[in-house]
């Protein structure tokens, strides 16, 4: 498969599908906005009266073209968030300010309401009235530190119209000078109507600037305030009109709401459509109501992009429950061209719990100005209550009865080691399974029950347990696979069901997980069948019916899943299905060797490939890929003891722990935080965010006992499934009391990681040999390095001597040898002018 030339043709399919969609609508006339406003009930009349210092007019319109109170609830939701996102509380602290104008400006639409509910309150406001100057009209000067778009010190002044009742506020004329009078009283302009007066003549009646004639004068406390004032009010007439715009909002993002709800699209043609809904499965105490949407082929149009020639299908969903919004969700389907009928089944799956519901959708030919709304009834049957029945016996209702499968139960989502109980569940005409694990097969049973019992070994580690159905002949007609200890990698995704399909066709239901990180969200899921896209979702539940039509030898599905502006990388999930014969696995194990090298005692940074050589139990090795630290994102883990006898170190620990997260951290970065005291925790799962580190930092607390072994082990699982820079620091002051896991079983299992371990022992004195040389070698064999220090107080030190050698790092990656025995190899690096650090060995 040619995945870039696939890449670009999907790129360019998207781009031009998809531009249609973001077009803007015309705006709404001011008669057509008065019409709608007309329309509302008097709650969303409020709620426009309220935001209008606010909204912007895009948002208007957007808001006044939904068609139903549900539709309205999600706009308001999704106006505040887009707030929220860039100022968080923001909701709050309008609805505050809004009271606030109400209660003190008179209202949200005077002058002085909207410049508080805009800008917020002002640094300082100078008050001028009757008793402090009577050659003025009343004056509130406000003044703002900064105000984005208009500058900083910025003054305004806000006056009483002679023969007016509210403030309003003074903005300054072409010639400044001309508008001075409207702050003159009325008794100044009616004794000297001169229309040209300034100011300094009528601060001048107070006679000669002498100290105690200015001094004496009425004004003398206000006439510098107000020049100033003044001076600094000089707003340009590019400026004014920023004075009162709302703040700017991402355009796009409006745009975006219409494609949460149903409603037509002006001009659209109308799409002809044949819907139906049905309950194929239940999952737990939901079932799937799936609604099939039959659209003419006829009625659409094929868009041919590099040669590719496919239909294009836009849904977008409502579900609604007694009148509200339930949950609303959007699709998007690809077809083929040769797609076999006359119609294309448009297949949505909701997982619902039982009641009644109304399903509105908008059906769209992305290659044309094309709809359908349809509406729907869907009263969800009822499920048993969780609980009322096994694991096993909902695996067993959620599979199909009417062709062959195989299911195998779920173990705990834990850290998992010796002997486990596989189960299964099966239906069809099943004579045997086969068993494997990694790769080998270990067991084949010929009568039910079909179970298994494998030993995972002492060592926690990550394994592949696989369940294969045969038939009468011996061929495999089904199948599954789990993974235990898959660790804790932060964004993946998977495909759950089918894993193993050696025969499969016709409507087949594909189910994903997604794990998003912690402050990400998830933009799409794609699925392909093969190079050709089946289906985009955008929220869960990844579950899609898709049709595998028959073909010859092998085919795949693939799911991809793309977060919202993030740096990382789109990741993948792939399955085979139609092999001919059963496909043993080929074991392509990549090993990357994190290396550091050192010239003079100092980290290297300007080597090249050239450079290094690689040794794989003393037989040379060809590099299959290099890569310079620069190039690579780092993903670091920190385990703290916080045993008893961390007690007086810990301040200084958090602290340091601290600094080095906030040097080291670049964009790309992740980490997670471990405390360990009788036994491990995570403080703060796989974060990018720096704060999110150091609020988990700050929530150690010393006491108990110290188990280390474990704490590492628990640390190094969460790196299974990561892949690149990784490196895992541990910081301890005494020796292990507690762990479960001995140190060889630990050695074991960080030998298998691969990842270098950097430990810091705090006051561990030298005498404690046995301690030393445990954690010295724990680090040496994976690569990394061991400091002894005598106090918290030089966790600086260490951690800058850290940073710099995670800084100047090489990954190394070479494929093994495929006949290499499944034992401990040892690997060495040898580098042209400075020696190398890296891992001991690995297991093939």
């Amino acid at each position: 498969m040619n995945r870039t030339l696939a890449g670009i043709a999907l790129a360019a399919f998207l781009a031009t599908s998809f531009g249609a969609l973001a077009e803007p609508q015309k705006a709404l006339s001011r008669s057509e906005r008065k019409e709608r406003v007309k329309n509302l009930s008097d709650k969303y009349r409020q709620f426009l009266a309220e935001v209008e210092p606010i909204i912007q007019p895009e948002e208007l319109d957007t808001f006044l073209r939904l068609e139903s109170d549900p539709q309205r609830e999600l706009y308001i939701d999704d106006f505040w968030q887009r707030r929220e996102s860039s100022q968080p509380g923001y909701r709050a602290m309008y609805y505050e300010r809004l009271q606030i104008a109400r209660e003190q400006y008179r209202s949200a639409s005077t002058d002085r309401g909207r410049i508080f509910l805009l800008h917020g309150p002002a640094a300082n406001i100078f008050q001028v009235n009757n008793m402090s100057c009577r050659l003025l009209q009343d004056l509130q000067i406000w003044t703002y530190a900064q105000i984005p778009g208009l500058g900083s010190d910025i003054r305004f002044i806000f006056y009483i119209p002679r023969g007016g009742i509210d403030y309003k506020l003074w903005q300054s004329p072409s010639h400044w000078r001309d508008g001075v009078i409207d702050l003159i009283s009325s008794d100044v302009v009616s004794n000297n109507p001169d229309p040209n007066q300034s100011l300094e003549d009528v601060f001048g009646r107070c006679g000669p600037r002498t100290t105690q004639n200015h001094l004496q004068c009425e004004c003398a406390n206000v006439a510098d305030e107000v020049m100033r004032a003044l001076g600094a009010s000089q707003l340009t007439s590019h400026d004014w009109p920023k004075v009162f715009l709302p703040p700017p909002v991402d355009k796009e993002a409006v745009r975006r709401v219409l494609q949460k709800v149903v409603i037509p699209t002006p001009g659209a043609a109308k799409l002809a459509t044949e819907v139906s809904v049905a309950f194929p499965f239940r999952q737990r105490e939901r079932t799937d109501a799936q609604v099939t949407i039959l659209v003419p082929k006829s009625e659409l149009v094929v868009k041919e992009v590099g040669g590719t020639k496919a239909y294009g299908v836009d849904v977008i969903g409502e579900v609604l429950k007694d009148g509200d919004l339930f949950e609303h969700f959007r699709y998007r389907f690809d077809y083929p061209a040769d797609s076999a009928g006359d119609k294309l089944p448009v297949v949505v799956d909701r997982l619902l719990r039982p009641a009644a519901y109304t399903l509105r959708f908008k059906v769209s030919d992305m290659n044309a100005n094309r709809e359908a709304i349809v509406e729907t009834a869907a009263n969800v049957p009822e499920v048993l209550r969780p609980g009322d029945e096994t694991t096993v016996a909902r695996i067993a209702k959620e599979i199909e009865s009417d062709r062959p499968m195989l299911r195998i139960v779920p173990l705990p989502d834990e850290l998992l080691s010796g002997l486990q109980h596989i189960d299964t569940m099966l239906t069809g005409n099943v004579k045997a399974v086969e068993f494997s694990l990694d790769g080998r097969k270990i067991m084949t049973k010929r009568s039910p029950p079909y179970t298994l019992d494998v030993d995972l070994g002492s060592v926690p580690q990550a394994h592949r347990i696989r369940a294969v159905a045969l038939d009468e002949k011996g061929e495999a007609i089904a199948g599954d696979e789990i993974v235990v200890n898959a660790g804790d990698e932060p964004f993946r995704v998977r495909i759950v069901a089918p894993r193993l399909a050696p025969k499969i066709g016709g409507p087949t239901r594909v189910e994903m997980a997604v794990r998003v990180p912690d402050g990400k969200s998830l933009e799409k899921v794609e699925l392909f069948l093969n190079q050709s896209r089946m289906a985009t979702l955008y929220a869960p539940p990844f579950v899609q019916t898709i049709h595998i039509p028959p073909q010859k030898g092998v085919a795949y599905l693939r799911a991809v899943a793309t977060l919202k502006d993030s740096d990382l990388a789109p990741v993948e999930d792939v399955v085979m299905v139609n092999t001919p014969q059963f496909m043993a696995d080929v074991n392509v194990h990549l090993v990357e060797l994190p290396t550091t090298t050192f010239r003079n005692g100092r980290p290297v940074n300007d080597l090249q490939e050239s450079d290094f050589k690689v040794f794989d139990d003393g037989k040379p090795v060809t590099i299959s890929k290099f890569e310079h630290v620069s190039n690579l994102p780092l993903s670091l883990g920190l385990a703290i003891d916080t045993s008893a006898s961390m007690q007086p170190r810990m301040l200084e620990a958090q602290k340091a722990a601290s600094a080095f997260f906030a040097d080291v951290m670049h964009a790309g970065d992740k980490a997670f935080v471990v405390s360990f005291d009788l036994r491990p925790q995570m403080i703060q799962n796989w974060s990018p965010n720096l704060g999110d580190l150091t609020a988990g930092l700050a929530k150690l607390r010393a006491d108990e006992s110290t188990a280390l072994y474990d704490a590492v082990a628990f640390s190094l699982y969460d790196f299974v499934g990561v892949r690149g820079r990784r490196a895992l620091v541990v910081v301890t002051d005494g020796r292990d009391t507690a762990s479960k896991l001995s140190f060889e079983q630990t050695l074991e299992y960080a030998r298998r990681a691969g990842v270098p371990v950097y430990g810091i022992g705090i006051g561990i004195p030298p005498t404690a040999v046995d301690v030393r040389y445990n954690f010295g070698k724990l680090c040496g064999e994976t690569g990394g390095s061991v400091y002894y220090i005598g106090g918290a107080s030089d966790l600086k030190r260490i951690y800058d001597e850290i940073q710099s050698e995670l800084r100047s790092q090489y990954v190394l990656s070479f494929y093994p040898p495929g006949d290499a025995a499944a034992k401990w190899h040892e690997v060495t690096v040898q580098v042209r002018g400075a020696t190398a650090k890296t891992i001991r060995g690995y297991y093939p």
